[in-house]
């Protein structure tokens, strides 16, 4: 299914949904509350991930049959494009696309399904691991006998958990695993982000784990999850390009120099007019990705659509705050203008589960592997 195969009911019922989360964000303080919870140490607010949980934000994607609404990733691209606009914290994409992804394919009957679509815990995912020289890794993180031992890398949502999803190896082949946030032999070192937000180093040494899956079954769902939360991170970067340039617009409007708006000048009309077309193609790109995925169930088909949003939305979002930052001239670098905040952001966000580079890199490879299969 494509964007323009959609009926007026399910344009309509986006349309609903995008005003609903739009409104929560905007009196909840917008991107000023971004600001405030950066300084007050970079965790996300557990209420307000609670009134996403009630308007239905969380389990939008999950099927009705495990207590979700059935909308599609097209309704959690919606979602996550508000996010990005006023560059929220609160791990959205995360459950949405990590926790629930992986949980409603293994286990779909769990009782962590239902507390995170009601937003009474967070699960952050742990499936990454750092080589000797800081690159990724293949998994060596071992489970045996119920228990964990082992190092995780690069865990988005960590400080805020109520617990990890682990993917680690046994005998058979990948399993994954629930560790208690409080378990014995656990240990998280946080790293701090441009934006203010940090990611979770986990250190497993004997630590007891419960086993939810084993297999492959494992190693597609991860699959399929990470190509999930890749185009719903796309989406939250689209909303964030939006943003910017709004707020740019807004700003050349009004400063002056030579007693004349720098919007009255030729040449800053030029640059706003072609970030707006980056921005507007960007949208469309992922938007299309989103709805193609929804009916797509192979998993190569769909990491390949994911990596071609993924690189379309960071090349836009690094080009339009980038500019952003130089059209507003010397206050660009300040921490007071916000322009600052999603610039920050932007660059975290393009870097979560790969770059423009890298994933323009897998597309390309996955269309050559297709083309010689021929």
């Amino acid at each position: 299914m494509t964007s323009t195969d959609m009926t007026s009911s399910e344009q309509e019922d986006l349309r609903l949904l995008r005003e609903s989360v739009r409104t929560l964000f905007a009196r909840a303080g917008g991107s000023k509350r971004a600001r405030t919870l950066r300084d007050a140490g970079g965790d996300f607010d557990p209420e307000m991930v609670r009134e996403l949980a009630e308007a239905g934000v969380f389990g939008v994607a999950v099927p009705e049959d495990s207590g979700g609404l059935g909308m599609g990733l097209a309704a959690g691209g919606i979602i996550a494009e508000e996010v990005g606009r006023v560059i929220a914290p609160e791990p959205v994409v995360l459950t949405t696309g990590l926790s629930l992804g992986l949980l409603s394919r293994l286990c779909p009957e769990h009782p962590k399904v239902l507390q995170l679509i009601s937003g009474e815990i967070v699960l952050a995912v742990a499936w990454q691991e750092r080589g000797p020289g800081g690159a990724p890794a293949d998994a060596t993180c071992r489970y045996a006998d119920g228990k964990l031992t082992g190092r995780k890398a690069w865990v988005v949502g960590a400080a805020g958990s109520r617990g990890f999803l682990v993917v680690a190896q046994e005998d058979e082949g990948q399993v994954l695993v629930l560790v208690e946030p409080n378990a014995d032999g656990l240990v998280i070192n946080k790293r701090a982000q441009a934006d203010g937000s940090a990611l979770g180093e986990l250190s497993f040494s004997g630590t007891p784990a419960a086993k939810l899956a084993s297999g492959n079954v494992v190693t597609d769902a991860l699959a399929q999850a990470v190509a999930d939360a890749t185009a719903l991170a796309a989406a939250e970067l689209v909303g964030l390009s939006q943003r910017a340039f709004e707020i740019t617009l807004d700003y050349i409007k009004t400063r002056e120099q030579f007693d004349k708006p720098i919007g009255s000048f030729q040449v800053i009309q030029h640059r706003a007019v072609d970030l707006n077309v980056v921005c507007e193609v960007a949208q469309a790109g992922v938007r299309e990705v989103l709805a193609q995925m929804d009916g797509e169930t192979d998993s190569k088909i769909r990491a390949r659509l994911a990596s071609r949003a993924k690189a379309r939305a960071v090349t836009a979002a690094k080009k339009i705050t980038r500019d952003a930052i130089q059209l507003h001239g010397a206050v660009g670098y300040t921490d007071e203008f916000d322009i600052a905040l999603y610039l920050n952001r932007a660059l975290v966000l393009s870097a979560w589960l790969g770059d423009d580079a890298y994933h323009r890199r897998l597309w390309f490879e996955a269309r050559e592997e297709e083309g010689s299969a021929q």
